[in-house]
C-alpha cells in the first residue's frame, strides 16, 4: 500500500517551507508523502496527476487565489472530493470570506501563525481517513473474491452430487 499524499499550495516560499517542516516533524510523518506547489496553476496540474488525502491551500496567492483555485479544482472529477483546508491570515475574520470558502467546498480553515500541533493533527485525521478507506476497499475486494470462490466451490459440489445421483439412477435401472 502506498502512502497517502498531502499537497501544500502556497506562493510564499517561507510559508511553504514552514508547513512542510511542521508536517515532516509530525509523529506520523512516515505515513504520508508531502507534495508542494507554488501556485494555483501548479496545484491544478498536480491534482490531475495524483490522488491527495488533503490539500492545504493558501487563500492569498498572487496569480490565482485560493478561492479561484478551489473553484477550478472542483470542476474536475479528480479534484471534486479532495478535502481542502484553507490557510489564511488571522485577519480573515470577514465572515463573508469564510462563508465563501465553505460554500466552495473547503472543509476547514487554519489561521496563521500556524500552531504546529493543530496542522499536524488535522492532516493526520485526513491521512487516517484515506488509509481506513483503502483498508475497507481491500477488505471488500477480498470478500468479493471469497464469495466468488465459494460460488465456484458450491457449483462443483452440486455437479459432483448430481453426477453421483445420475450414477445411482443408472445402477438402479440396471438392477
Amino acid at each position: 500500500m502506498h502512502n497517502p499524499k498531502v499537497l501544500i499550495v502556497d506562493d510564499d516560499r517561507a510559508s511553504l517551507l514552514e508547513m512542510q517542516t511542521v508536517l515532516e516533524t509530525a509523529p506520523d510523518s512516515a505515513t504520508f508523502e508531502i507534495v508542494i506547489a507554488t501556485s494555483g496553476e501548479e496545484a491544478l496540474r498536480l491534482v490531475l496527476l495524483h490522488e491527495f488525502a488533503v490539500i492545504l491551500l493558501d487563500v492569498n496567492m498572487q496569480a490565482m487565489d485560493g478561492f479561484e483555485t478551489l473553484e477550478l479544482m472542483r470542476t474536475s472529477q479528480r479534484g471534486a472530493d479532495i478535502p481542502i483546508i484553507f490557510i489564511a491570515a488571522h485577519s480573515l475574520d470577514d465572515t463573508s470570506r469564510l462563508l465563501k470558502g465553505y460554500e466552495l467546498g473547503a472543509v476547514d480553515f487554519i489561521f496563521t501563525p500556524i500552531v504546529p500541533q493543530i496542522l499536524q493533527t488535522k492532516v493526520s485525521l485526513f491521512v487516517q481517513l484515506v488509509q481506513k478507506n483503502t483498508e475497507l476497499q481491500d477488505k471488500t475486494q477480498e470478500l468479493a473474491e471469497l464469495n466468488q470462490d465459494l460460488r465456484v466451490q458450491r457449483l462443483e459440489d452440486l455437479k459432483e452430487r448430481n453426477m453421483a445421483l445420475q450414477l445411482e439412477v443408472i445402477e438402479r435401472r440396471q438392477a
